[in-house]
Order: C-alpha cells, then sequence, then structure tokens
C-alpha cells in the first residue's frame, strides 16, 4: 500500500510540474501589471506600467546548500489571489495614516527531493510598482542554508543609473548597458526618454544579509540580486525585492510601500516620541559671545539642556568619548571618562523634560554585555542610544543589529545606528524605536562636507530607503573649521542647512551647532523648533531629481512647514499652496537667502518677509547657488 500512494503522490507531482501556466496581475488602479509564465524549470515575471512593457520576461531562483542541481526543478502545486485594502496609523511615519492597498498571487511550489519539501514565491501589485519573497518552507520547521539568489531584472529600454554609495555622493549616473559589477541600494534609474524612472530596494530586511545588485549582460538579464550565505530555519521569510515606477522620482520619496511590507509592531510603542534632538560633537570648541566654550562637559550640556527646555526641543545626544576613548575595548561604558557628569546630566535634563541620547561605540561589546549597558542606561534615565562603528557583516550584522533594537525596545530606549548600518528597509514600521541611522553622507561626517548637489541628489535617492540622520541645520558657518569636529567648510547658506533639517525625512532630527549659535537666530530656529512630530502628512511639492527639491510636511499641532534646497545653480522656483484648506488664509513667515548671500561668503545673510497665503496661491521664490528657502504657515485666528 506504501508503495502505491509515494508512487501515487510521485505521479501527481510530475503531473503539475511538466505544465506550464500562465498569470497575470494589476495594481488597484492598474497602472502597474505583472504577467507570470511558470514552467518545470523556471519562473518568469514580466513588469508592464501604464501598459508599457518595463521588463523581458525575468526569472527568479533560489539555492540551496544541499542542491545538487541549479536550478533545481520544482513542481507548481497550488496557486493562490487576493486583494487587501487596509487603513493602519502608524506611531512615527511621515503622516498620521498609511494606506495599505495591493492585489497579491502567491505560487506554492513543491520538490520531494529537496531538504524542504515546499517553497512560495509571493508578489504583490502595488500602484507604486511591485515587490516579491520567496518564504521557504512555510509549513515546516528546518535548519536550511541559503547559499544563492538570482532574482533577474531583465529591463527593456536603455536606463541611466545612480545607487547608494555609502558615505559618499551616490554613485551615477551610469548607463545600464555599460555598468558592471555589484551596487547598493537603493537603486534609481531613468529612462532616457524621460517616460518613467525606476527604484529597486529591499523590504523587511531580517534575519539575512541585506541585498547587492549584480549588474552584467548575460543570458538572463541585465540585474540579478545577490545575497550573502546566511543559514535561517522554516519558516524563512526572506526580504521583499521591491521596483517602484513612476513619471515622477518624487514619488518614491513618498511612497508607504517599503512601511506597508514591513510587519507591524509587536508590543506597546506608546512612549516612543520622535522629534529634533540637539547634538554636542560638532558644537566643540564654539565660543559663545559672553566668553563660553563648548567642550565634553556638563556645563556645556547644561546650556543644550536649558535652550532646549526654552524651545521645546524634546532631546540632547551626547556623542563619542564621554565613557573614555570610543574606539579602545577597554573604556568602560558603565564609569569610565565622564560618566559620573553624565549621570548629573540626566538627572538635570529629567528636570527639565529633556531626554539625553547616549551615544555607544560597538568595542564595548567586547568585554561587556551590550543588552547590560542598554539596560543600565535605562535606569539612569537616558532616552536612547547612538550606536557607532558596529563589526560584522551580511546576517551576522543584521541579526546583531535585531538583538540592540529588541534590547532598547524592551528598555523603552530610542537607538539611532551610524557607521555603516544596515539598510533602512520599513524598519521605523516594526520598530518604531529604530527611530533614525545614517544611511548617507552626513553632513561633515567622514571629515569633509557634502556638496549641496552631492545633498539634493541624496534627497531624491537614499531617502527612499527610510529615516536619514543628515546632521544638518549648521547656524555658525563663520570660522566653524577652528571647532575640532568641523574639518571643512559647510558649503550652504544657513537657510540651505535650515530647510534640509525638514526635507530629510528622520524620527530623530540631529542638528550639530551649540545651543548659542541657535540663539543667535532664534527666529530662523522657530523652523527648526516647529517641525513637532509624528508628522500629519508629508509630501514632496516639487523638484527636479539632483536639482532642486521642495517638500511640505504638516505637524501635529497643524502648523505647515515648507523646504527647498538647491544645487550649485541659482534659480526661480514657484511653490503651489494646494494642499491647503480652501477658504482659510494662513500667516506665512518666510526665509530666503539675501541677496548677497552666496556659498563663499556671507552664508549667514537671510531676509525674513510675512505674507498672506491661502490654497489659490502661487508663491516665486528666489534660490540662491547652494541656497534654500523655509516657511512657516499658521492659520489666521
Amino acid at each position: 500500500m506504501k508503495k502505491i500512494i509515494t508512487l501515487f503522490i510521485g505521479l501527481l507531482f510530475v503531473t503539475l510540474s511538466t505544465q506550464a501556466k500562465d498569470e497575470f496581475v494589476a495594481s488597484p488602479n492598474k497602472k502597474v501589471g505583472v504577467r507570470f509564465k511558470v514552467t518545470p524549470q523556471d519562473f518568469y515575471y514580466t513588469l508592464f506600467w501604464d501598459k508599457h512593457p518595463i521588463t523581458k520576461p525575468s526569472s527568479i531562483k533560489i539555492k540551496l546548500k544541499t542542491d545538487s542541481i541549479y536550478p533545481p526543478d520544482w513542481g507548481l502545486t497550488d496557486v493562490k489571489r487576493k486583494t487587501v485594502h487596509t487603513v493602519w496609523t502608524p506611531i512615527v511615519g511621515k503622516r498620521s495614516s498609511v494606506t495599505n492597498s495591493y492585489n497579491e498571487i502567491s505560487f506554492l511550489f513543491s520538490r520531494p527531493s529537496s531538504i524542504i519539501k515546499e517553497k512560495k514565491i509571493v508578489f504583490r501589485v502595488y500602484d507604486e510598482g511591485i515587490a516579491f519573497r520567496h518564504i521557504m518552507g512555510p509549513n515546516e520547521k528546518k535548519q536550511i542554508t541559503l547559499v544563492e539568489e538570482a532574482s533577474y531584472f531583465t529591463f527593456i529600454d536603455g536606463l541611466n543609473i545612480w545607487n547608494y554609495d555609502g558615505e559618499k555622493r551616490p554613485q551615477g549616473p551610469e548607463s545600464l548597458l555599460s555598468i558592471k559589477g555589484t551596487r547598493r541600494y537603493p537603486v534609481v534609474m531613468k529612462c532616457e526618454d524621460d517616460y518613467y524612472w525606476l527604484a529597486i530596494t529591499e523590504a523587511a530586511l531580517s534575519d539575512v544579509g541585506p541585498m547587492q545588485l549584480e549588474f552584467s549582460k548575460n543570458s538572463y538579464g541585465y540585474i540579478a540580486t545577490k545575497i550573502p550565505e546566511s543559514t535561517v530555519t522554516t519558516p524563512s521569510y526572506l526580504p521583499w525585492r521591491v521596483i517602484m515606477v513612476s513619471k515622477n522620482p518624487a514619488d518614491f520619496i513618498d511612497s508607504d510601500m517599503l512601511v506597508n511590507l514591513s510587519p507591524p509592531p509587536k508590543g506597546d510603542f506608546s512612549w516612543v516620541k520622535p522629534g529634533v534632538s540637539f547634538w554636542d560633537w560638532r558644537a566643540w570648541g564654539y565660543k559663545a559671545k559672553d566668553g563660553f566654550t563648548y567642550d565634553l562637559e556638563i556645563n556645556s550640556w547644561k546650556r543644550f539642556i536649558d535652550f532646549a527646555a526654552e524651545t521645546k526641543i524634546p532631546y540632547l545626544l551626547l556623542d563619542a568619548n564621554w565613557y573614555g576613548d570610543e574606539h579602545s575595548n577597554l573604556s568602560d561604558p558603565f564609569k569610565g571618562g565622564k560618566a559620573a557628569q553624565v549621570r548629573k546630566a540626566l538627572d538635570y535634563a529629567k528636570t527639565k523634560n529633556v531626554g539625553l541620547i547616549l551615544y555607544l561605540n560597538d568595542k564595548a561589546s567586547v568585554n561587556f554585555s551590550v543588552e547590560e549597558i542598554i539596560k543600565a542606561y535605562a535606569s539612569w534615565g537616558a532616552a536612547g542610544i547612538k550606536y557607532g562603528f558596529m563589526r560584522g557583516k551580511g546576517q551576522e550584522k543584521v541579526r546583531k543589529t535585531e538583538r540592540i533594537v529588541k534590547a532598547c525596545a524592551e528598555n523603552h530606549l530610542l537607538v539611532d545606528f551610524h557607521d555603516g548600518p544596515i539598510p533602512p528597509t520599513g524598519h521605523e514600521r516594526t520598530w518604531p524605536n529604530w527611530i533614525t541611522r545614517e544611511y548617507l553622507h552626513a553632513q561633515s561626517d567622514a571629515k569633509y562636507a557634502h556638496t549641496p548637489s552631492d545633498f539634493v541628489l541624496m534627497a531624491y535617492l537614499n531617502t527612499i530607503a527610510g529615516p536619514l540622520d543628515g546632521n544638518h541645520g549648521l547656524f555658525a558657518h563663520k570660522n566653524a573649521t577652528d571647532r575640532p569636529r568641523i574639518f571643512q567648510e559647510v558649503p550652504s547658506t544657513i537657510v540651505a542647512e535650515a530647510a534640509r533639517t525638514l526635507i530629510l525625512y528622520s524620527g530623530l532630527t540631529v542638528i550639530p551647532d551649540a545651543a548659542d549659535a541657535y540663539r543667535e537666530h532664534l527666529d530662523l530656529f522657530g523652523f527648526i523648533s516647529a517641525q513637532k512630530q509624528p508628522w500629519k502628512q508629508s509630501k514632496t511639492l516639487g523638484g527636479k531629481f539632483g536639482k532642486w527639491i521642495l517638500t511640505m510636511r504638516q505637524a501635529r499641532d497643524n502648523t505647515y512647514l515648507i523646504a527647498a534646497a538647491n544645487d550649485h545653480s541659482e534659480r526661480i522656483i514657484k511653490i503651489p499652496f494646494t494642499f491647503l484648506k480652501k477658504g482659510v488664509r494662513y500667516n506665512a513667515q518666510i526665509f530666503t537667502d539675501a541677496e548677497d548671500a552666496t556659498l563663499e561668503k556671507n552664508r549667514d545673510n537671510y531676509l525674513v518677509k510675512e505674507k498672506l497665503i491661502s490654497s489659490e496661491d502661487t508663491l516665486a521664490i528666489r534660490l540662491s547657488a547652494g541656497g534654500g528657502c523655509c516657511i512657516i504657515l499658521r492659520e489666521r485666528k
């Protein structure tokens, strides 16, 4: 009897696996479509946008360490579809409610000879693009090792490409036909005739190493995903591979695809409060008008804390070396250096209702338990940690990051990762305390300042991934390089620096200057202190990729904030106000660069004017080279 049953199952598998199957799924608005073809040897998808084929049939494969052949033959055993339309409320984010609307198709495959008997490939089709993932061993518990993924993107048209490049200017533009080697995401691509733009990234990264993109022209396509070897336990939900498509690259910035693809949080995160944070690191050496010089000590911290309380800024971040040399594993993160002063500063900050965020270098984990350090800082009354220079790579680094975030969540601490962190992929939904990270060239980091063109390019590209700690907001440009942590003059006007704090979305907006520097320009600093998160809504109002950008965010107190940043070319932009309530007039406070403000001189000169604005108005604003614009809109009473 057993032989008969086994033979029957084998015949069923052969029958299913020898049949080719075609399927098609469209997005809710029918703009995006995907056609599938499944054969015994392969699985292909073709992406369409606006009835235009974007890809040729593109193959998706994955290989386990125990597979003796590649690609393995998997027999299709089931196809399921579903439609989802939900609205959810984020704890932190770019808007107060997020719509999640897509059509899904899942393909179940079987392979009796494999270490796992089943796997799924799941596609979700959104109005903004598509996402797909593997689910390995959905109904079994086994340990498997993934050694190769080859999910291809075989694009039809000639494309120009830009991509994330760590603490440097993003790479590009490069031609799809000439580019070779691996690149990191996000990747932005432009069709040669500007008919459409594409972005490639991933969502819900967990448990395995980050995806890399390999560019090479071969029989399978131009771009393939790669993951480092990773050992997982099934059921294993691999990250989503995401392709966004639009006529306007600004839509990628405003998209909610990555958070929608990420799991909702588990547990209570109502204690998480996003907002602006002062930062002591680059303020060291600043000389106030009363003769005081900022340094790594408690009197400087008290100046920050007092000004934070005065201006309703919720946080102060104390950076490296407070417990000793950050790069020495002999430094004691509990008692070393000026830990006693930090404890006193925490007590003082508590009386002012200001939260302190404490720096922690990965080197501290050599001789001390990270979990114990986190627990101790929480008991001291800290609001969060900034984690720097994490060692490791691939799966090891992802797992360690998740371990630290989890420990911080259990102790009600925010966490900001710096110095080569794992990519943001929608994590802010799953872990709302994972408030930001340095997934770009932060201002003045790596001992040099980025250019205005660099910033605008990063604003369009890096922000696709998620919250970014850009460290903008330098107000005192004159003699700034006299400070030990500012190595190069910042080629930006003071108005542009203020504007950039809004343009780069971050749950924690970390600003780099001394409290006294901001006190010198209280009117313009009002633009920063008005950034009351969580945001009610956000939108990119205008711009041109890599040239200039215009952003609007509505604060929780219903104040509207608008910011523009420019590259090296002076220009006139027009700001529409159609997002305002009809029939209501608003008092607008408008900050622009002074006529004599340039990147070479008079960077701190600006103009301020008041104006009544309604939804029917359009405002023309001059942006100087490397300059910007800031506008505060409050409903007229």
